[in-house]
Order: structure tokens, then sequence, then C-alpha cells
């Protein structure tokens, strides 16, 4: 029953499709107008920022109106960049389930009656493909990239619905592949770790004055979690060898990850502020942040974004896709420390070979021992201007 369900909502979103592209393409476009559309996570908006830069550049104020079709994981940072004219915020689970919302989403990007629609993501997925088509714009452009986020066919389908496709060499780090998107749009912009700017970055008034280094156990899939005893072992090594305050970073859903390391730590000089920041204040927390360590997750690219060392356990389901970071040739020191633990089935694209209960992370995760990210740690810290050594006694 579930699946028919499902199958009649897949139908009735492909009506809508249908009919609301018909209807936007009878409308007049608006001269000048842009829409982009990034439906996907936090970490893959701070990776693709630069190439964001690059759209700005080549569709300039005031001849060009640029709305970003966002989701509204990360809108509000969007907006603050500066870098658009409008964002419109999308709910980006609802819009795959929710067939009137789905619906109205489509109906509200083709009343932007955009002359030109991009969908920058490497990894495309129907439902972003929907909302270029919808658009009604003249131009339309995607990337041939990693077709992952659907089957090989349906990327194939899709691909028709767009007039320019930007071919990216398939295997490359996600910084090299939005580095090619960029020179698309602007052949002077180079390759570049993510940057955030100043504007978007806000220090919470409650953090220490005292040095501190951030702990973010959470991750939006399990399957990415380092466990919470070994993520307990390292703040409490750290704490022992320097004597700084730990700051628990998350969301309100990600509580329970922290009280876990509380459980085992106690809070002596350790600070929960799981739910206390938006993107701009996580951003404030790390720049001054003497070390994160954290799954693999948004957070990482963010941390990389104000130069805060991070310390990343990461299983191998994508490797070298969005970890480890390559090296650029730029002159800037690492930032990125990540803890692999190599096996021969890396790049599985998530499909474990070794059984896992729903609560586990996958085995390549879980294989990553305390020592390992204990010396990344040290690292990461020598890495540092005067750096000190987790090793150093």
């Amino acid at each position: 029953m579930l699946k028919l369900f499902r199958k009649l909502a897949r139908n009735q979103q492909k009506l809508d499709l249908m009919i609301e592209t018909r209807r936007s393409r009878k409308l007049p476009r608006d001269k000048g107008s842009v829409v982009v559309v990034r439906l996907d996570g936090i970490g893959d908006f701070i990776l693709w920022l630069a190439c964001a830069r690059a759209i700005r550049a080549r569709y300039p104020r005031p001849d060009h109106r640029i709305t970003l079709v966002a989701s509204s994981a990360f809108s509000d940072l969007a907006a603050s960049t500066g870098l658009f004219d409008e964002v419109m915020a999308i709910n980006s689970k609802r819009y795959v389930e929710d067939n009137a919302y789905s619906r109205a989403t489509l109906r509200n990007v083709a009343a932007l009656r955009a002359e030109v629609a991009i969908n920058p993501g490497i990894s495309r997925d129907r439902y972003g493909d929907r909302l270029v088509l919808a658009s009604g714009a003249t131009t339309r452009i995607g990337v041939d990239g990693d077709p992952e986020a659907q089957t090989d066919k349906k990327q194939r389908q899709s691909d028709r619905w767009y007039t320019d496709l930007i071919k990216i060499t398939p295997g490359i780090h996600e910084i090299e592949a939005n580095a090619i998107v960029a020179h698309y749009f602007d052949p002077s912009a180079p390759p570049s770790r993510p940057r955030l700017d100043r504007n978007l970055i806000s220090r919470p008034d409650w953090l220490p004055r005292e040095p501190y280094f951030v702990v973010f156990p959470g991750s939006a899939s399990v399957k990415k979690k380092w466990p919470a005893d070994r993520f307990a072992a390292i703040l409490t090594r750290l704490q022992q060898r320097t004597g700084w305050i730990a700051v628990i970073c998350g969301t309100n859903a990600e509580k329970p990850d922290a009280q876990a390391i509380l459980d085992l730590t106690g809070r002596h000089r350790i600070i929960d502020a799981c739910g206390r920041t938006d993107l701009g204040a996580l951003a404030g927390v790390l720049r001054d942040a003497e070390l994160l360590l954290c799954n693999d997750t948004g957070a990482a690219h963010i941390a990389a974004a104000v130069d805060c060392p991070v310390v990343v356990p990461c299983g191998g389901y994508h490797y070298g896709r969005f970890l480890p970071y390559p090296q650029l040739n730029d002159g800037e020191s690492p930032v990125m420390f990540t803890v692999f633990e190599q096996m021969p089935c890396f790049n599985c694209s998530w499909k474990c070979i070794y059984p896992r209960a729903a609560d586990e992370p996958l085995y390549c995760v879980s294989q990553i021992g305390v020592e390992a990210v204990w010396q990344a740690v040290g690292e990461a810290l020598e890495s540092k201007p005067h750096g000190i050594s987790a090793n150093k006694s």
C-alpha cells in the first residue's frame, strides 16, 4: 500500500510539473532575471560559495536580478552574503513529500519569469531539475557531473531540459568541481577552499574569553556518527593536556549527542551550546576556537572557511569527493585533518557490505580508533602559529 501511495504521489508531481511548465512558458520573460537553485546541504553550500561569487560576477547589478531558491537549512546565511537580490527559502523535505507544497513551489519559481535558470549542483537530482524546467527560462544551465543523486537514465532524461551543460570530470573533489563551474561563469575565478566573509560571522556573547575548543558530535545521518565515548575520550585528553574549555555545539535535535558526552565526562569546564547558534554564530564560535572535532558534517566546512583547524573521523563512502580536502597549491596552511581507516570497499556510495544495525555508524566509521584521531589532533594543533602539540607533556 505504501509503495502504491508513493507511486501515485510521484505521478501527481509529474502531472503538476507538466501543467506548471506549460503555464510558465506562456509568461513573458523578465529581462535580467536569473534564478539559481540549491536545495542540498549546508556543507554543499559552503563549498559552493566561490562559485556563487562567480555567478554574481557574470550577472552583475543593476542589469541583473538573481533569486536563489535555497534550502531553508541555509537560506538565512545565503541572504546574508549579499550575493543575491532575493532568497526564496524552500523546505526541501516538504518539497519532496508534500504534493501541494511542491506545486506551490513550482508556481512560485515560474512567477519569477526568469531569462536564465541555473542548477549548479555537482550531483543533480530530479527535484532541482524540475524547478529549472518549471522556471520557463530561455537559458537553462546545469552540470553534467556525478549522477549519484539519481539513476543515470533519469539524469540523461533531464539533461534534455537544459540548454547548456557544464562538463565535470568524474571523481574529482567538490572544491575542484565547483572551480570548473565557477570558471564557466567567471574565467578569472581561481580554485580555492571555502571562505566566509566577515559580514557572515557573529560572535555569541556567551563565549568564554579564555581559550576553548569545539566538539560537534552530531550528524544528519547516524551512518556518519563516530561513537560518543570516543568523542568523550578525546575531549578529556585535550582538556588534560591544555586546560582549555570545551564547547559542545549542535542543533536542538543533537542535544542527546551532547548529553551522551556529558554523561561520560561530567560538566567541568564544558559548555553545552546545542541549539544556541545559528550558522552565523556557529561560524563565530569556530573562528575563535583553537580546534574543532566533529563528524563529517557541514560544521567541518564552516570551520575550514574561517581558518579553524578541524579534525574529522570520516568513513569512506565518498572518499575524495568532499573529504579529505585536495592540495590546491594556494600557499595556505592546511586546516582540514581527516582521519580514515582505509578499506578496500571505499567509495561504496553508502552501499555498505557489512551488516549494521539501524542505529550504528557504517563499519568504516566504527573502525576509526581514538589513537588515530588523537594523532590528528596533534597535527592540527601543530599547524597553528606557535602551535601546541597534543602529544607533548
